[in-house]
C-alpha cells in the first residue's frame, strides 16, 4: 500500500475509495490478525464519531510549537469549552489526530521535553533472591539457582515463556515462586507454566509458582491484566485479586484490581468465569462485565458490553466512552508515569469520550483534551500535571 493504511481505511469507511483501492485494502486487511484489528479499531472510532460531520486535521508542528511555548510559561494551553456536566470529545477528531497521520511523520526528536509513552518493562523476582531487570536483560534464559530451573526469554521481546522452557518439566510439588512487577510507564506479556498467556498493564504485580499443583492453577494479581487461559477441564485456573477471586478453566478476560481503586472489575471476552467474593459466587459469560465494590459488598453485572473498550490497552489504544476525567487521569498517569492533581475535585467528574493511540507522547492527548474548552493543564516540574478550570 503506497499511502498510510490507516488513512486508506478511513477513506474506505467514508466511501471515498475506488474499486481497485478497495480490493488492495481488503487484501491487506486479510493478511494478518494485526491488520484486521487496526481496521476494526478505526471502524469503531469512525462509527462512534458520525456526529462530527467535518473531518479535522491538526498540524502537528503547530501543535507542538504551541505546547513548547506554553511549557516555557509552565502551562499547556487549555482552550476548553463550556459544558456544565458532561463533555463529549468527538471520536472522529481524535481519530483524525492520532490515526490519520501523514505518511512522513514529524520526527519526535525535533520536540523538546516530550513525555514519552510507556514501554515493555518489568522486574522479575526469583525464588533464589535475584532481582532481574527484564528491560535491559540480554540473555536467552533467566536461571533460578534455588529451583535449578531456566526460564526462556522470547527473542525480540524479552517476554518470559515459562511453558516453552525447562520449567515445563518442573515437579508439581516445587515450592519455588516467582513475582513480576511492572512499574508505572510499563507493560509486559508472559506465558505461564501451563501455557496461559498474560498481558500485564502498568503498575501491576503478579505472583505464581514455577509449577502448578495437580488440583488447581493459582496466581495472585494486583493491578490489571488480560488473561488467555489455556483450557484444561478439571484443572481450574484461579486468580486471587484482593478481596475477590476469579475461577476459570479456559477463557479470555480483562481483570482490574488496583489497590487504590474502590472497585474490582472483570470483563469476559470469551468463555465463562466464576467471580467469587466472601458473600457470593457469580457466574458470567462472554460479553458481560462484573463490578465489585468490596467496601460496600455490592456486585453488579452489565450485559452486552463492548469488550474492546475495557481491554483496548492490550492493543495499544486508549478508548474512553463517557469516562470521568478522574479515571482518564489515572490511566494516563500509569502509562506515562506522570502525576495529575485537580485544583477542583469537581473536575474529576467531567466525562469525555474518545480514542487515541498509546504510542504517542502525552502532549498529543493533552492537546486534544484542551480542545474541549473546559479545563486547562499546567505542566509542573517532576512529571506533575495540574488540572484547573479555565
Amino acid at each position: 500500500m503506497k499511502e498510510n493504511e490507516e488513512e486508506c481505511i478511513y477513506r474506505l469507511l467514508q466511501g471515498e475509495c475506488t474499486e481497485e483501492e478497495k480490493k488492495r485494502l481488503w487484501q491487506w486487511i486479510d493478511e494478518s490478525e494485526a491488520h484486521r484489528q487496526v481496521y476494526d479499531a478505526i471502524k469503531a472510532i469512525v462509527q462512534a464519531g458520525r456526529c462530527l460531520q467535518e473531518r479535522e486535521q491538526i498540524d502537528k508542528r503547530r501543535a507542538w510549537s504551541r505546547l513548547r511555548q506554553r511549557r516555557s510559561r509552565n502551562t499547556v494551553a487549555a482552550r476548553v469549552g463550556r459544558y456544565a456536566a458532561s463533555i463529549c470529545l468527538p471520536f472522529l477528531l481524535m481519530a483524525g489526530y492520532f490515526l490519520l497521520q501523514p505518511a512522513t511523520p514529524v520526527p519526535l526528536e525535533q520536540f523538546e521535553n516530550a513525555i514519552e509513552p510507556g514501554s515493555m518493562r518489568a522486574v522479575l523476582y526469583l525464588s533464589d533472591g535475584q532481582r532481574v531487570d527484564l528491560q535491559g536483560y540480554s540473555g536467552e534464559h533467566v536461571t533460578d539457582l534455588h529451583a535449578a530451573r531456566a526460564i526462556a526469554l522470547e527473542k525480540g521481546t524479552n517476554a518470559l515463556n515459562y511453558h516453552d522452557s525447562l520449567l515445563a518439566h518442573a515437579p508439581a510439588n516445587s515450592p519455588a515462586r516467582h513475582k513480576i512487577l511492572v512499574p508505572r510507564g510499563g507493560e509486559y506479556p508472559l506465558t505461564l507454566p501451563d501455557g496461559t498467556k498474560v498481558w500485564l498493564n502498568a503498575e501491576t504485580e503478579i505472583e505464581f509458582p514455577l509449577a502448578f499443583g495437580a488440583s488447581s492453577r493459582e496466581v495472585y494479581l494486583s493491578g490489571e491484566a488480560f488473561f488467555e487461559v489455556k483450557k484444561e477441564p478439571g484443572w481450574p485456573f484461579i486468580i486471587h485479586a484482593r478481596e475477590a477471586s476469579v475461577e476459570v478453566t479456559g477463557t479470555s478476560f480483562n481483570l482490574s484490581c488496583y489497590p487504590a481503586d474502590m472497585t474490582i472489575t472483570t470483563t469476559i471476552e470469551s468463555g465463562s468465569i466464576a467471580f467469587i467474593t466472601d458473600h457470593q459466587v457469580k457466574r458470567l459469560k462472554a460479553g458481560e462485565r462484573v463490578t465489585y465494590r468490596p467496601g460496600e459488598g455490592t456486585l453488579t453485572v452489565e450485559e452486552g458490553v463492548d469488550v474492546k473498550y475495557h481491554s483496548s490497552w492490550r492493543h495499544g489504544r486508549f478508548y474512553f466512552y463517557n469516562t470521568p476525567l478522574g479515571e482518564i487521569a489515572e490511566k494516563l498517569g500509569r502509562w506515562y508515569d506522570v502525576r495529575f492533581e485537580f485544583a477542583d475535585p469537581a473536575l474529576e467528574t467531567l466525562c469525555f469520550s474518545g480514542a487515541a493511540m498509546r504510542a504517542k507522547p502525552i502532549e498529543f492527548i493533552l492537546e486534544l483534551l484542551e480542545r474541549t474548552r473546559s479545563v486547562q493543564f499546567i505542566v509542573l516540574p517532576g512529571r506533575q500535571i495540574r488540572i484547573e478550570k479555565k
